[in-house]
């Protein structure tokens, strides 16, 4: 189900980008460049992982870039991004002793598709006429990866947290639901041109980002199904675990959020209004 959801999400972003226009306002095409940084169980600050913006790893930001669709029409928009990043956690950020004692790191390859409704609702003329806040909804595909004596190992097929032994658990999915939601503020640049500066968070539904979440598993067992890499990777503490004991806290699920520019552009920008909705003020005709 969630595999099908973002299909048709990136069905709907190639429909959007490519089919015909239908009435309305004005039609835009956008590019995104920003920074991604993921809130989950790995890095953070010195407290416990609220997987919110009270746990910012700022060492963990890492480029994000994307390309968008918008139908503008009256006072809200409605878009279609495509968004690529990497998102990174490392314990070694922390000063949180027992998240430093644990020692895991990933880097977890993430590509977004969503849909967002846009509203500006502050009047024309207002000094806050450029801010504006969106929701929608969005899918996701992650691919976690720990780097181990200089080469890069997909996670998930390794079972980190015993997935390969233990009955009835299943490796982690690779897609899931996500709801974006943010603010930002639009500034004008010419008549068909905007360009906006945007805070957007992502709520996941999956405590996977990282590819950790509940407890150790049996370094042996692990070893046994998934290999010697799978065990090391399992358990970089240097310590023996109990299995069982706490390896990260699946009360919280992970979560991440975007910061950047976007530069939007109208097109067939005079067949359309303005895609900043500002008004454009008008010469007076002369009189007679």
């Amino acid at each position: 189900m969630v595999r099908f959801i973002f299909l048709s999400f990136t069905l709907g972003f190639s429909s959007l980008a490519f089919g015909q226009f239908v009435n309305g306002n004005s039609w835009s095409y956008s590019f995104y460049l920003g920074a991604s940084n993921m809130l989950s169980d790995l890095g953070g600050n010195g407290k416990i992982s609220y997987s919110d913006f009270r746990d910012i790893d700022y060492q963990a930001l890492r480029p994000a870039i994307g390309i968008g669709v918008q139908h503008h029409k009256s006072n809200v928009t409605y878009s279609s991004e495509l968004l690529f990043t990497q998102l990174v956690g490392n314990d070694a950020h922390t000063n949180n002793n027992s998240r430093s004692a644990r020692n895991l790191s990933v880097r977890t390859d993430l590509i977004e598709a969503n849909i967002k409704s846009e509203i500006m609702p502050f009047k024309k003329g207002n000094r806050f006429a450029g801010v504006y806040f969106n929701a929608g909804l969005g899918g996701i595909y992650f691919q976690p990866k720990a780097k181990y004596d200089g080469t890069w190992y997909k996670l998930r097929p390794l079972g980190t947290e015993g997935q390969n032994y233990i009955s009835g658990l299943s490796p982690y999915k690779k897609f899931s639901v996500v709801i974006p939601f943010g603010t930002g503020y639009k500034f004008h640049l010419n008549r068909f041109t905007t360009l906006k500066v945007d805070l957007s968070l992502r709520k996941s539904f999956t405590d996977y980002l990282d590819d950790v979440s509940t407890t150790y598993g049996s370094t042996a067992q692990i070893v046994e199904a998934g290999g010697s890499i799978a065990g090391i990777l399992s358990n970089r503490s240097g310590l023996s675990t109990m299995e069982g004991s706490q390896r990260g806290n699946p009360q919280s699920k992970d979560n991440y959020y975007f910061i950047g520019v976007k530069l939007e552009r109208t097109i067939g920008a005079k067949k359309y209004d303005d895609c900043t909705n500002f008004e454009i003020p008008s010469r007076k005709s002369k009189s007679n």
